[in-house]
């Protein structure tokens, strides 16, 4: 049986992502990732089809939880292998975790396969509510101002959040 395979490259913009306030707390996370993946098809079918595919299987499931901590879980329901390698605060509201994640998905014949590095960003911010609250200098005071609320947080799950280039069947 023919395959059609191609290299996929997923867009630099987040790949999937989630906001959502809590107490006087804005919070938004952004995954993206960073590479080329090996995509496979059986039976073979349309390149474009495949891209939107493979989007979706490789954000199927996204689950980040210990968004307070130096060392914040990322987990996809496709199996996706996640190993942080850094943590870094980016004033004056963000959080960045970086790091490999190792790729080894099938879904209705469309196998991906691969190592991508990934970006996952934790912005955290007053909400409208709090009122005239100035942001964090440091990375101190982001995690003093909202470190109870994003430790309050069990775990996000990300949705989808890229679109395809123009002209891309969906």
């Amino acid at each position: 049986m023919r395959a059609t395979a191609f290299r996929y490259h997923p867009p630099v913009s987040p790949v999937a992502a989630a906001s959502l306030e809590i107490g006087k707390v804005a919070v938004t996370v952004g995954l993206s990732f960073d590479g080329a993946l090996y995509a496979c098809r059986r039976p073979p079918g349309v390149v474009e089809r495949m891209e939107a595919e493979a989007l979706d299987l490789l954000s199927k499931g996204l689950f980040v939880s210990g968004i307070d901590t130096p060392v914040a879980t990322v987990t996809g329901a496709a199996g996706h292998r996640f190993v942080q390698q850094s943590a870094e605060f980016r004033p004056p509201d963000a959080r960045l975790y970086r790091g490999m994640c190792g790729v080894g998905a099938s879904r209705n014949g469309l196998t991906l396969t691969g190592i991508l590095g990934y970006r996952l960003e934790v912005r955290a911010g007053w909400a409208k509510r709090a009122g005239d609250c100035g942001p964090p200098e440091t990375a101190a005071e982001w995690c003093e101002l909202f470190g109870g609320q994003l430790s309050s947080i069990g775990g996000v799950v990300l949705r989808r959040s890229s679109v395809l280039s123009l002209g891309t069947p969906p």
